[in-house]
């Protein structure tokens, strides 16, 4: 599988070489972490080298090849100048891709390119609300929501999701809102927990917000990461009246590795929110840098071959994780994800407290993202990223069984 970044970094070579053995071509595992802490990304260069990184949501190998090719090519052209024509052809790209991989066809008139989601998330918000404006989040959530809301003195309106199966509550929902509530903030695939909202909880979404008259505004970035079973249904495919007031946000970072190039793009099916984007300065929320805009155009248009290979590739980690831990760490709880390389841990009948990343960062070595960081709900709760080697996630797991009290 995973083989290092230079060697998946070579063109034409098979990212899931490997896919299903401990030993990575001979090597030592020594070896091939050594190779993945030579990079400057932060999941491999935030801790010590007897860490293994297994939090922030970056996969350890290489981006699509079709992705790197086209920033190489950029280099080898010296292509630095009012380079526009990538960026030019994205919302029409975006609106092929969609409907081809998720059944709906947004307007390209409507899509506008931004530096990254949480740009456009917080600019949708920063032109729609108003300090004291209440803002809907299904929790555990993405914790980069909670300060988009807050840092500008709108109020989080929580909406825990049920744990058994972390769906959308509707009477929970509905009893959440309040005259003051003008936004409903979602990701979905929803992340941390991986599931794929269904037609029922899509349905109790646009329902509540055309009775309340709401912005929905659906962090979609992971939708292209489901498992076999799960279909990912764009907020805005609901229909016309549901697409008016959403605003769908998108990118390739997740899908094919390339969060560091900074590109998204957002279609702006609420006509407020395209009227005040029209008025702000031209270069207030600057532009998406030509590499950006190359590498993604490229994923939509040439990326799929190699992403159901990583897909079929992150749907063999995670089952294989549910394997191991149901067999030699039952007392933690885990739903396998339908969506996204993240498995949200229980570890709340294992001993280790709110914060057991913490523990397991100290005596196990291992670095997984916090469950509070995602809200109250999170507390007894860790966040593994296995988009990785079967090697690393192997060590990952005999660190963690190694550490956690028995049951």
């Amino acid at each position: 599988m995973v083989d290092g970044q230079a060697e998946l970094s070579r063109e034409g070579s098979d990212p899931m070489a490997h896919k299903d053995t401990r030993e990575t071509d001979g090597r030592d595992l020594g070896a091939h972490l050594d190779r993945l802490r030579a990079s400057a990304c932060i999941k491999w260069s935030r801790y010590d080298d007897d860490v293994i990184p297994a939090w922030v949501a970056d996969m350890d190998f290489a981006p699509a090849p079709v992705a790197v090719q086209a920033v190489r090519a950029l280099l080898g052209r010296g292509d630095f100048g009012y380079n526009f024509a990538a960026a030019h052809r994205l919302p029409e790209v975006f609106a092929a891709w969609e409907e081809r991989r998720h059944g709906w066809r947004p307007d390209p008139e409507r899509v506008r390119v931004f530096c990254d989601v949480m740009q456009a998330v917080e600019t949708t918000l920063w032109l729609h609300t108003e300090p004291g404006d209440g803002v809907v989040l299904f929790t555990p959530i993405y914790f980069p929501f909670f300060p988009a809301v807050t840092s500008t003195g709108r109020r989080i309106v929580d909406c825990p999701l049920d744990p058994n199966g972390w769906r959308i509550d509707p009477e929970r929902l509905e009893a959440a809102i309040d005259p003051t509530t003008r936004v409903i903030l979602l990701c979905n695939p929803h992340n941390p927990t991986g599931h794929v909202l269904d037609a029922d909880e899509l349905a109790t979404i646009a329902d509540v917000a055309a009775r309340h008259d709401l912005l929905v505004i659906s962090d979609e970035i992971w939708g292209d990461l489901t498992h076999p079973g799960a279909t990912h249904v764009p907020v805005a495919a609901l229909g016309d009246d549901t697409a008016a007031r959403t605003v769908t946000i998108s990118a390739a970072s997740k899908a094919f590795n390339i969060a560091g190039l900074n590109c998204a793009v957002a279609h702006i099916g609420h006509a407020g929110v395209q009227e005040a984007l029209g008025k702000l300065p031209r270069h207030l929320l600057g532009g998406v840098g030509s590499p950006g805009a190359e590498a993604t155009l490229a994923a939509w248009t040439e990326g799929e071959p190699w992403l159901e290979e990583v897909r079929a590739h992150l749907t063999r980690q995670r089952d294989h994780l549910s394997a191991r831990l149901s067999t030699e760490l039952p007392q933690v709880g885990f739903e396998a994800p339908q969506a996204t390389y993240l498995a949200w841990l229980n570890f709340r009948e294992a001993g280790l407290g709110d914060n057991p990343a913490a523990a397991i960062l100290e005596r196990g070595k291992v670095a997984l993202s916090s469950g509070l960081d995602f809200g109250a709900e999170g507390a007894g709760f860790a966040r593994l990223n296995f988009a990785t080697s079967r090697e690393i996630l192997d060590e990952i797991v005999d660190r963690i069984v190694a550490m956690v009290p028995s049951a």
